[in-house]
Order: structure tokens, then C-alpha cells, then sequence
């Protein structure tokens, strides 16, 4: 397992950037759909084979960094757990139809608000359950870890909760459809703390307007916590200019109020009750207070400078 997990950090952070090198996506328009090149390359694996693994090889070589030997790959291939979470990920995937319907429909929606861009070749892999290199993009591929998407599985036991309750099959569109958009929504040069939140303010704008997959879904939180963040939006924002958070380049604030996380960090007796990302929050409805004014095109919203949208936006919430 050691192994496998390192060997799959190393491809994606350097092989598939590196080596990869793919056709282009033939498309077919048809009532809503596209034609979109996936391949099941954990299938491929765990299912030939494995004299016949050079050929697999061969065809991916991206793949397979030299410097593992045949002997590495023959050890992941007979590898009892890696072989029952492959058969559960296929149980989930075994018809992979549905979702590239749906993948199609999200593309579709966003070159309609934001133009059209190369869609990447999707190649699915089980990456061993490395739930930080779920998705990894690069301009003309795609690498969607299956076996990240389980849902409810023994094999998440150890994982903590706020992280594997999005590690079921309803994430797995939206984590892909988010993967293209974030295309189009550069993140700032600005270091301050209220221009990295409105940056993800406009992706759950995007999102939220673009497809229907809810904002409990978008942000990554439950209803509960949607709850807690509608109750409490006046209190935090007066938290943040009191503290004077607001302009602040302090990295910490990354981590206590924007990363994913039980909840956020206030350092108040109600750490434990609040939800996690209350920044994404603040941001997404300082977008909303802007959009709300001027309604402009979502293209010219999501490339507008995050400073001048949040002096524009007039936000400020009411008790």
C-alpha cells in the first residue's frame, strides 16, 4: 500500500505533466450530450493478464515510470486489498454511461456561460484511495481516481468524517465539472484574505448558477451547517472587520476559516458548533451582494478583479 500510494503521488505531480501526450477529444453533439473518450485504465490493469501488462504498458507509458520494475507492478497486480477495492470501485462504475451523459451536460453548460475549452481525455485509475489526488488535470487529460468514491466503505474507516462523507459517487460529477471550470476563475496574485474568498465565492457562484448539484454539494458541507452559516453571516463578517481580517495577508487565515476542515477556527467557545469554510461562505455572498447590483455576464464576472468586486458589492449583512 505504501508503495502504491507514492507511486501514484509521483505520476501525478510529475509524470502526467511530463509524458503525457494525447489525441484530441472527438465530439458528437446530440440532445444535450457528447461523445467524451474515457478510459478505464484500472480495468485494463486488474483485468488483463498479466503477461500481457507490457502491452498495457506499451499503450500508456505515462503510466509506468521506468524506474519501476515489472516485479513492482506484479506485486500491485496480486495484492489482495488493492484487487477488493478495485472489485468495489467497479461495482460502482461498471456502467460508466450515465456519468458521461452527465459529464457531457455539465461541459455543455459551461462553454454556454463561459466559451468552449479542450476537453481532456478522462482516464479513470485507482490511485489507493489517496484522497488528495482524487482528480488531477492537466490540458489534454484527465485522471479521476474511482476508488475515491466509494461512499459508505470499510475501507474509509480511518478517514475522518468531514472528509469521507464527500467520498461517495454523488461528489463524482461535481468534482470533474469543477475541475473544468476552475479553468476559467484564476486564482489571485492578491494575498489578502478577502480576495482569496471572493475567489472561491466565484466558484460556488459558478457552480450554484451553472449546474443544479446544490450548494451543500458545491461547497462540500451538509444542510445543518448551510444553516449555521445563514444564522451566523452577520456575526462572522463583524468578527472579520473587528479582528481587521479582512485585509490581512496572514497565511493562517488559509487554514482556520477556507481550507475543509471539522469547522472553523475562531478561537471562541463556538469553534465546535460552526461549519467548516465560513470564508467561502462570506465570499460567495459578497458575489452574490455584487451580482445583485449589476448583474453582470458570469464570463466577465469570474475574470473581474476580487478587490474592486468586493468594493463594488456594497456587502454588508444585516442582523
Amino acid at each position: 500500500m505504501f508503495f502504491f500510494k507514492h507511486y501514484f503521488s509521483f505520476i501525478f505531480l510529475v509524470s502526467i505533466l511530463t509524458f503525457c501526450s494525447c489525441k484530441n477529444i472527438k465530439n458528437e453533439d446530440n440532445d444535450y450530450t457528447k461523445e467524451i473518450e474515457v478510459i478505464r485504465f484500472e480495468k485494463l490493469f486488474f483485468e488483463y493478464d498479466f503477461d500481457s501488462i507490457s502491452s498495457l504498458k506499451n499503450k500508456f507509458p505515462y503510466l509506468f515510470p521506468k524506474q519501476f520494475s515489472m516485479d513492482d507492478w506484479l506485486s500491485i497486480y496480486n495484492d489482495t486489498l488493492r484487487r477488493d477495492i478495485f472489485n468495489k470501485s467497479d461495482q460502482i462504475f461498471k456502467n460508466f454511461n450515465p456519468y458521461k451523459i452527465k459529464i457531457s451536460k455539465s461541459i455543455k453548460q459551461i462553454q454556454a456561460e463561459l466559451g468552449s475549452f479542450k476537453i481532456p481525455k478522462i482516464i479513470t485509475i485507482n490511485n489507493g484511495i489517496d484522497y488528495n489526488y482524487n482528480i488531477v488535470k492537466s490540458d489534454s487529460l484527465l485522471l479521476v481516481s474511482t476508488d475515491c468514491y466509494l461512499g459508505n466503505n470499510i475501507h474509509y474507516k480511518s478517514i475522518p468524517n468531514y472528509i469521507s462523507m464527500k467520498m461517495n459517487v454523488d461528489y463524482f460529477v461535481k468534482d470533474i465539472t469543477q475541475s473544468f471550470l476552475v479553468d476559467f476563475i484564476k486564482y489571485p496574485n492578491d494575498r489578502r484574505f478577502i480576495s482569496k474568498i471572493i475567489y472561491y465565492g466565484k466558484i460556488i457562484y459558478s457552480m450554484d448558477k451553472i449546474t443544479d448539484f446544490g450548494l451543500e454539494k458545491i461547497i462540500g458541507i451538509n444542510q445543518e451547517n448551510i444553516n449555521w452559516l445563514t444564522e451566523n453571516e452577520y456575526e462572522m463578517w463583524e468578527y472579520f472587520v473587528k479582528n481587521n481580517l479582512i485585509f490581512s495577508t496572514d497565511i493562517s487565515l488559509d487554514k482556520r476559516f477556507i481550507h475543509d476542515a471539522p469547522y472553523s477556527k475562531f478561537g471562541l467557545s463556538i469553534d465546535f458548533e460552526s461549519s467548516p469554510m465560513v470564508g467561502k461562505w462570506i465570499g460567495y455572498n459578497i458575489v452574490k451582494s455584487y451580482q445583485k447590483k449589476y448583474n453582470v455576464e458570469l464570463k466577465n464576472l469570474v475574470t473581474m478583479n476580487e478587490y474592486d468586486l468586493y468594493l463594488k458589492s456594497n456587502y454588508g449583512p444585516r442582523k
